[in-house]
């Protein structure tokens, strides 16, 4: 069985919160800082779906007095575990430099599922990457020369100091953990 995609992770984890229909899915995401993920019913309802085959998720129709059924969503004891699972997952480089998106993803959900000292060590992992890899960036683009455009060594700037101020931020949240 292949794990549930990203979205599926953040279906879970807003369905770890409270139960909720695909439509009330679909305005979260469309209402909130969660709006990088598609609101679209092509992706949402069929990633359900694939939620429910796996046993991540089980619904059940809801009949409303003058209003239209819906279909309500729960996680199971089984999606509990493997949204468990995923958010305790180690920290690799290759999570920070490609999958930053679902990084914080876990971490928003971290301290509900795992507690406060796993999400406090998931920030010295954070850190750790984070002060391991800027670095090397800086040695590349001063490597550059005259080889590359001015867009192209400005633009590569621009990522650095996206890591950089992620790292200070990572820094300061750290230290909300540790008072």
């Amino acid at each position: 069985m292949n794990p549930p995609t990203t979205l599926g992770y953040a279906l879970l984890g807003l369905l770890h919160q409270n139960s909720a229909s695909g439509y009330d899915l679909r305005k979260f995401f469309f209402a909130t800082p969660m709006k990088s993920f598609s609101d679209s019913p092509g992706a949402i309802y069929p990633a359900l779906r694939r939620l429910e085959k796996q046993g991540f998720v089980r619904s059940q129709v809801q009949d409303r007095a003058g209003l239209r059924r819906r279909r309500l969503f729960r996680i199971t004891s089984a999606g509990q575990a493997e949204l468990k699972r995923w958010a305790g997952l180690g920290l690799t480089r290759d999570d920070v430099v490609s999958n930053f998106k679902e990084v914080m993803l876990r971490f928003g959900f971290m301290d509900e599922l795992l507690g406060r000292e796993a999400s406090a060590s998931f920030l010295k992992s954070l850190i750790a990457e984070l002060a391991a890899y800027v670095p090397s960036l800086r040695v590349y683009l001063d490597a550059m020369g005259e080889n590359v455009s001015l867009s192209g060594k400005l633009a590569l700037e621009s990522g650095i100091l996206q890591y950089e101020a992620t790292l200070q931020w990572a820094k300061k949240a750290l230290a909300a953990y540790e008072r």
